[in-house]
């Protein structure tokens, strides 16, 4: 009986010699392996000798880095760019993520100085919903608004909004139609020249000495000229739109609704700021990032027999159009003989998770796994509308640039 419980424990393969040994480290030194119930190797070790027992060099080399990072752009619109990155760890990954999301500055509303307001929406309420308005503005091409600083052409954009809801007088005495019932964000209104308001107390709202739009020409101008002593090309950054000119990206976004006789006039001054002080600055709707994952089969690059029945019928066939693996004939093997074999390395959202549950399935987790590289990052980057978004990526580039250097000037 001894014998026989003997017989029945389940083998464990281990690797026999230093070089199985080495390529297991390795395998879990460059992915996470994606079980049925839990992600396993996802910890990085950054000390260069962490692996030096094996023969395996963990160290940092900018040469290395040089020759083995890689981008590549698979789509970008106005709204939307996806890339890939290889060669870099998960922390600068994420590093991307945070300061896409918090630290690239934008433009947005920060004082409603509200002159009359008869809508159902509390003037708080109106102010909070115009702050999250995205505004169509170069923000590298304004400043920072210090404390105690005045609002100046430079550091301040001023939109004007007066609306009333009123009905339309018709020639047989009947109602018209009811005129400006929805407020939509054209009704905003850019100042170029500053604030319109009264002064408060003998000092102007703003305090503007030219023309914003002349302001923003010079500036686009003096951007223009070191582009080109720099050999780089310049594209229009709205499209169409003329760069001089500011609105709000959207025209049609809703921000209240009146009945006749309500009325709304206000004046709304923007700065420049960051999301992480608040989310209105945020540039982007969203930013993420995945590891690039790999489907594999562990012994033999395919599956045979009732495995690859199984295999098929688990994780492919679910859908006719499915494609990720498919049946070939075996070499070396029978007339006729088929085999599975992985046909999209990376697999597709369908099939992944399947892959994953099954390796949970007993005895699958030595026949196939799924892994995602640790160097190797699917981005995608939505824009609010302020910046494209092959520019906001630039941008953070250039923040992260910017803290490597402080960290450098203080060593």
């Amino acid at each position: 009986m001894a014998g026989a419980k003997k017989e029945s424990k389940k083998k464990v393969k281990n690797p026999t010699s230093m070089e199985e040994i080495a390529a297991n480290i390795q395998t879990q030194r460059e992915f996470v392996t994606c079980g049925a119930d839990e992600n396993r190797h996802t910890a990085e070790h950054q000390y260069s000798g962490a692996y030096a027992s094996v023969g395996i060099d963990n160290s940092f080399s900018m040469q290395s880095f040089r020759e083995n990072f890689k981008m590549e752009i698979t789509h970008m619109d106005a709204e939307r760019v996806v890339f890939e990155m290889q060669g870099i760890s998960p922390a600068i990954a994420n590093a991307f993520r945070r300061i896409l999301i918090a630290e690239v500055p934008t433009m947005a509303i920060e004082k409603v100085y509200m002159v009359n307001n008869t809508s159902v929406i509390q003037d708080e309420v109106f102010a909070h919903r115009l702050g999250l308005v995205p505004i169509r503005a170069d923000p590298r091409l304004l400043e920072y608004k210090a404390e105690g600083e005045t609002y100046n052409e430079r550091n301040t954009i001023v939109f004007k909004m007066n609306v009333r809801c009123y009905r339309e007088k018709t020639d047989d005495g009947s109602k018209g139609p009811l005129m400006n019932s929805y407020v939509y964000t054209n009704e905003l209104v850019w100042l170029p020249k500053g604030s319109e308001l009264p002064p408060d107390e003998e000092s102007k709202f703003t305090a503007f000495t030219q023309s914003q739009a002349e302001y923003l020409k010079e500036r686009n101008d003096e951007a223009a000229v070191a582009a080109a002593a720099a050999g780089e090309e310049v594209t229009p950054l709205y499209g169409d739109n003329d760069p001089n000119e500011i609105a709000t990206v959207h025209d049609d976004i809703l921000l209240c609704k009146m009945v006749a006789g309500q009325e709304i006039e206000l004046e709304a001054h923007c700065v420049k700021g960051q999301g992480k002080e608040h989310a209105k600055w945020s540039p982007v709707g969203t930013t993420w990032y995945r590891m690039v994952p790999k489907v594999e089969f562990i012994d033999k690059d395919y599956l045979d027999g009732e495995d690859a029945d199984v295999f098929m019928k688990e994780c492919n066939d679910f859908d006719p159009s499915h494609n990720c693996y498919g049946w070939f004939e075996k070499d070396g093997g029978k007339k006729g003989e088929k085999c599975v074999k992985v046909v999209n390395e990376r697999g597709c959202d369908y099939c992944l998770e399947r892959v994953r549950t099954l390796c949970g399935e007993p005895g699958w987790d030595e026949k196939v796994r799924v892994l995602k590289s640790k160097s190797h990052f699917i981005f995608t980057v939505e824009t609010a509308g302020q910046l494209p978004p092959d520019v906001l990526f630039k941008e953070a580039v250039k923040v992260l640039a910017s803290k490597c250097q402080s960290v450098l000037s203080t060593l």
